[in-house]
């Protein structure tokens, strides 16, 4: 499967800069693996004069010559590929030579971390031509990499040769959960939440569920096998991130079996609380965790509430439920662990459910004018969906039912009693949203016909009709 889907907003960043025509663009386009960035300068680059060229791992001699063979392809030159190019600015200068200057050309180098391990000045050499040929040329210079952390060290951190130089970035972001629709056309709502929770939004997961009917007939295959394709995901994704994983490895281990404070993660690991602020920074940046606090917190950054979580689905779910019964799939014993796992993936689903309901609130926030979406908890109640006005009022108030069962009444008053009995500020006009996997009952359908304050969604995938 290679479709396009969503990225219409990075898509008209690319267009936007590429229609500028004073001088030359410099793009950085970054993102870990499998997000689509590739297929979005593919579908960016249509009609466009351009050259694509893909680093590997190969020598710099190896990577001159493959780049030449790229530049004479692109240029319709042979002379380029026929050169001997003792330096990349040698290169450089023969492909600006045969290149028009009055026609706009797109050079591309995709996983440019590659580049930059084998040759540790090659940013320097690129910050140099820029400087001195490329930024007043027509040209657009497309750096693009999935190894975030060096991406980011590379070509936008204060210490890069290339620092202040970027026209546009770019970070993919992982896609939000109604695209799945567009790869799934078929699949029933309840399984797509299902899927969601194996595959995220990450393009590529998402392709590969497109062979499969069911979510569990997709977990088997692609994760609990030790043949499967994302079987040694986690471990790839963190080791290409990180230098040194082990640390990082056993956070993410405690945050899926539901640690989330920094002082539980410290006794989970046996170190001190101040010896993991590195790692959760590490693992902040590289955008593996997020950290949750109270809606009605004051001030977010500073409060002592602070709770993370793994940001991504499958992570979640590997870390979650799968890393612990890892040996026994190592020896193929996936039918011996499946009860003790279905109970730790129906935990798992319930809480993406959750997460897709949010984003659904935010999604449809011209009807709740909230300032922050979120959650709302402490130690004797929790809210699973939040908003608050800029008086720090409550404005919608909302729970979410993965149940069997559809949700009624009394779900309603529950959380009526939360909000009086914990004296929750409210907005006047505070909405009341309920979320249910398996629909409502006819006497809370009819109250809701009545009552304009309270919001029944079913479907997820369909807009908000108020």
């Amino acid at each position: 499967m290679n479709v396009f889907i969503n990225r219409e907003h990075e898509l008209k960043q690319l267009t936007d800069a590429y229609s500028i025509s004073n001088g030359g663009q410099l793009i950085i386009l970054y993102g870990r693996r499998r997000l689509g960035k590739t297929t979005l300068l593919r579908e960016f680059c249509k009609g466009k004069r351009h050259c694509y060229y893909m680093a590997d791992r190969a020598g710099e001699k190896a990577q001159r010559k493959s780049l030449s063979m790229a530049m004479a392809e692109a240029l319709n030159e042979p002379v380029i590929q026929a050169g001997n190019y003792s330096q990349w600015y040698d290169l450089f200068s023969t492909f600006d030579r045969l290149r028009s200057p009055h026609e706009k050309f797109i050079l591309i180098i995709d996983e440019y971390q590659y580049l930059c391990q084998i040759q540790p000045a090659f940013s320097s050499f690129i910050q140099k031509w820029w400087d001195e040929y490329w930024q007043n040329q027509n040209i657009m210079l497309v750096l693009c990499g999935s190894v975030t952390s060096m991406m980011f060290r590379e070509t936008l951190a204060l210490s890069s040769p290339l620092y202040g130089r970027a026209s546009r970035q770019i970070l993919l972001a992982p896609l939000e959960y109604r695209h799945l629709k567009d790869f799934l056309p078929k699949v029933s709502e309840e399984e797509l939440i299902k899927f969601y929770s194996l595959a995220g939004g990450v393009p590529r997961y998402l392709e590969l569920l497109v062979n499969f009917n069911t979510f569990n007939e997709a977990l088997r295959e692609l994760v609990l096998k030790p043949t499967g394709i994302l079987y040694h995901e986690a471990r790839q994704i963190l080791n290409e991130e990180i230098s040194s994983p082990n640390t990082c490895w056993s956070i993410l281990h405690a945050l899926g079996n539901g640690t989330g404070r920094i002082s539980e993660i410290g006794r989970a690991l046996s170190l001190p609380a101040n010896q993991l602020t590195h790692y959760i920074e590490l693992l902040k940046q590289l955008f593996l965790i997020i950290r949750e606090v109270p809606v009605l917190e004051k001030n977010p950054e500073k409060s002592k509430k602070g709770f993370y979580q793994i940001a991504d689905p499958f992570l979640r779910l590997w870390f979650g439920s799968i890393y612990p019964y890892d040996s026994f799939l190592e020896f193929g014993q996936v039918e011996l662990i499946r009860e003790r796992l279905t109970p730790l993936l129906q935990n798992h689903i319930s809480l993406c459910y959750e997460a897709v309901c949010r984003q659904f609130v935010r999604n449809n926030n011209q009807f709740f004018n909230c300032l922050r979406i979120g959650r709302q908890w402490s130690g004797a109640y929790k809210i699973d969906v939040a908003g608050i006005d800029s008086q720090l009022r409550l404005n919608v108030v909302g729970e979410c039912k993965w149940s069997s069962k559809p949700v009624g009444i009394s779900v309603l008053t529950d959380l009526h009693g939360k909000i009086e009995r914990h004296k929750l500020p409210l907005a006047p006009n505070c909405r009341y949203i309920l979320f249910s996997r398996n629909g409502f009952t006819a006497d809370l359908a009819t109250m809701a016909v009545t009552d304009r304050s309270i919001v029944l969604v079913q479907s997820v995938f369909s807009p908000l009709l108020r």
